[in-house]
């Protein structure tokens, strides 16, 4: 297929679990009322953002890529460098520009995101400061969702911190599991990286049992329990083993269940008129999991 190497490149799957962090962010603030133009510009920004983090991920390591994983799109020479390098550049130019029609908040988070992404790409995922910094994106990402308002002020009485701080300990947690993926895993990482997705699923739980109304909790707290199942299912024998197969196939768990989690978010925090937001957050699982099926999610 002619763009394959460009999809590969992309990791295109994995696109769809950044969209219901922008719908928990929009619904917390909005209660489950939407304005369309403004939500498609919000996930635009966000499709881009993520997509250009994907891109210079590979610029930055085509080095490294020509030792460890020399079948990716630019070190098998599938997509030029220069190419790679432009495509880079518009996706996070794009990205900035769609939140920019939004509101003032969303450009500055915006900038925010797509500087933290340039720093995790460049220089910090190569340090111990490097799953926190991916964390951070998921966490700006989801802000990014609440920023439609017009003043930050207007933030101070939702929980939107709160639920991006968990997200964002959840993806840190995922990133930390993934450091050595290519290769054998040290098993120090793979267990302090899964208990930190447990924390925030923990997290999650008690904020349900905070915020939501009593005939959610028992059904967002059987959602958070069965992914708890589904993540220990696959971890287990990726800690006891350490091998490569074992550890993607646990990280491919763990991004396609962020669909899910972020649904119970909706569901909790939303009011009953965001539970078709719900449902629509929840689905993004489906071209993930479709889409991986021919495309790298790592």
């Amino acid at each position: 297929m002619k763009y394959m190497p460009i999809l590969r490149l992309l990791r295109l799957p994995a696109l769809f679990t950044t969209f219901p962090d922008v719908l928990a962010g929009y619904v917390i603030m909005g209660q489950g009322v939407v304005n369309p133009v403004e939500l498609a510009c919000l996930l635009a920004s966000s499709a881009c953002l993520y997509l250009s983090g994907m891109v210079l991920n590979d610029l930055f390591d085509v080095e490294q890529d020509r030792k460890e994983r020399p079948d990716r799109p630019i070190p098998a020479g599938e997509v030029t460098y220069e190419h790679a390098k432009i495509m880079g550049k518009l996706l996070m130019l794009s990205g900035v520009a769609f939140a920019s029609l939004v509101s003032l908040p969303a450009m500055i988070v915006s900038i925010a995101l797509a500087a933290s992404i340039l720093v995790y790409d460049y220089r910090a995922k190569r340090t111990a400061l490097g799953p926190f910094f991916m964390g951070l994106c998921r966490s700006l990402n989801l802000l990014l969702g609440a920023s439609y308002v017009q003043e930050f002020s207007l933030w101070e009485s939702k929980p939107q911190l709160a639920v991006a701080g968990l997200i964002g300990l959840y993806v840190a947690g995922v990133t930390l599991f993934a450091r050595s993926e290519a290769t054998q895993s040290k098993r120090f990482p793979l267990v302090a990286g899964i208990i930190f997705c447990w924390l925030a699923i923990i997290g999650w739980g008690i904020s349900a049992a905070t915020w939501a109304p009593a005939s959610v909790v028992s059904m967002a707290s059987i959602m958070l329990l069965l992914i708890t199942f589904q993540l220990a299912r696959k971890a287990i024998p990726a800690i006891r083993t350490g091998k490569p197969q074992h550890v993607q196939q646990t990280i491919r768990i763990m991004l396609l269940s962020i669909p899910m989690l972020e649904a119970v978010v909706i569901l909790c925090h939303g009011g009953p008129q965001a539970v078709p937001w719900a449902i629509a957050a929840a689905l993004m699982i489906l071209p993930g999991q479709f889409l991986a099926r021919y495309i790298s999610m790592t």
